[in-house]
């Protein structure tokens, strides 16, 4: 019984452990954003002008649109969630969820009402706004508050909601107009719209931002060419395309369907073996040995401990299965798997997505780039190849929209079609942050 007292207080203080760690992790990055915007709290009252009211007023015409975006994902991420029989405490997930989409609607709601004061703020304070082009706008912002009004459906007419909905369209319009002559051309709110003109604007802004990213990614691949042939030190990369994760992706997901999951173990080693021989970190490869075979039987018993446990077990078989796939990758043409290996447990895992999970709540998602990063840091230094530890220096801010394009590639339907080319964008950036702990003592 001692014995058993005992493993339950490791536990505890393992989860405990993971939640300290996650939270100095986030509260790392939290910091370091902080030195950056740190005399907002201070001087908040420097940043009332009329010049950034205009802008706010820019941006929150389109909230009915970014409502109606972030309650789609959320309803379709709760309705999944509450399909899953077998989770353990879905009723209590599904709970949380329906406070999230509750707090997303009045945080949108309140902005979009900020965004009629800040109209009237502008046109009170600068008489040149005072333009038809103006009063417009600033009965726009009330047209935007309206549609999310509706949007929240807080009146039980259903003709009355509907109407609000339309009204908050016509504020979607004309805001994506505005944003164009407030963000990208600096004139105001008080210009004439010309449309030709503000398309060009949003043109412009494309390729100027296309020819950026294309020059970013001319300069890693020469990079990456230069480290190849020997003229420059070790960098890491990863060179796979989103063609030929497709292929393999596709070929193993349908012997799974066909095999009701029989063919899980296979699809794994299939997608992990394609990965990690893309993969070169600090200037070695990386290969992938395990086989479909040899997870079978591993497989086998963690479905079955999480049958007969009621789900419980389900919360081991990530760190598990992390394991298993860090025991066969090792560096190409060096010794074999046997020094590589995860030593982070479960517990310190469930930590830090309980971390992950209430800091998304209470930041209604906001913190998402920061707990991503907090737990891809958190699995990357416990992962050793041919026993050098691993690191990850990427930032929360890099990551953000291709992790968001990811999410985007899974809730949307058919959107999945696109979603090996979204992850090869990803682990692009991710792997080129990630190097070998030098520090480490290991």
């Amino acid at each position: 019984m001692n014995q058993v007292d005992n493993s339950i207080d490791q536990m505890g203080e393992q989860i405990g452990q993971g939640i300290d760690d996650a939270a100095k992790d986030i509260t790392s990055g939290l910091k370091k954003t902080g030195e950056k915007t740190g005399d907002f709290g201070e001087n908040w009252r420097d940043y009332l002008t009329p010049n950034n009211a205009e802008k706010f007023v820019s941006v929150a015409l389109l909230f009915p649109l970014f409502m109606t975006v972030v309650l789609w994902l959320l309803t379709r991420v709760s309705g999944w969630v509450y399909g899953q029989y077998f989770l353990p405490l879905y009723d209590f997930f599904f709970a949380i969820f329906q406070i999230a989409i509750f707090l997303v609607k009045a945080l949108f709601l309140i902005g979009s009402g900020l965004g009629v004061a800040a109209a009237g703020y502008v046109l009170y304070k600068n008489e040149s706004k005072r333009t038809v082009w103006g009063w417009l706008t600033g009965a726009a912002t009330v047209l935007s508050f309206l549609g999310c009004l509706g949007i929240n459906q807080s009146y039980p007419y259903n003709g009355l909601t509907q109407t609000f909905k339309i009204l908050g369209w016509v504020a979607v319009v004309w805001g994506i107009d505005t944003c164009s002559r407030v963000l990208l051309q600096k004139l105001g709110i008080d210009v004439e719209p010309i449309i030709s003109r503000d398309l060009a604007a949003y043109r412009d802004f494309y390729q100027t931002y296309r020819a950026k990213h294309e020059a970013e990614e001319k300069a890693e691949k020469e990079e990456i060419a230069k480290a190849q042939n020997g003229q420059a030190g070790p960098v890491s990369y990863f060179d796979g395309t989103g063609a030929g994760l497709f292929g393999t992706y596709l070929l193993y997901a349908l012997l799974t369907i066909i095999t009701c999951g029989f063919a899980a173990p296979w699809l794994n080693c299939a997608i992990q073996r394609w990965r990690t021989k893309h993969m070169v970190v600090d200037g070695k490869r990386v290969t992938f040995n395990g086989t479909g075979a040899s997870l079978l039987g591993h497989w086998i018993l963690w479905e079955f401990l999480t049958v007969i446990t009621c789900g419980l077990f389900a919360f081991f078989i990530p760190v598990g299965l992390q394991k298993w796939n860090m025991n066969h990758t090792y560096y190409e043409g060096e010794k074999g798997a046997e020094d590589s290996r995860f030593d982070g447990n479960t517990f310190q895992y469930i930590g830090y997505n309980i971390m992950q999970f209430l800091l998304l709540v209470v930041a209604f998602g906001l913190a998402y780039p920061w707990t991503h990063k907090m737990i891809l840091r958190w699995q990357t230094k416990h992962q050793l190849i041919n026993n050098d530890r691993l690191i990850y220096d990427g930032t929360a801010l890099g990551m953000l929209v291709r992790a968001l394009v990811v999410i985007l590639t899974l809730v949307i339907p058919f959107a999945f079609l696109a979603s090996p080319w979204a992850y090869c964008w990803l682990w692009r950036y991710q792997y080129s942050h990630t190097h070998v702990d030098h520090s480490s003592a290991e």
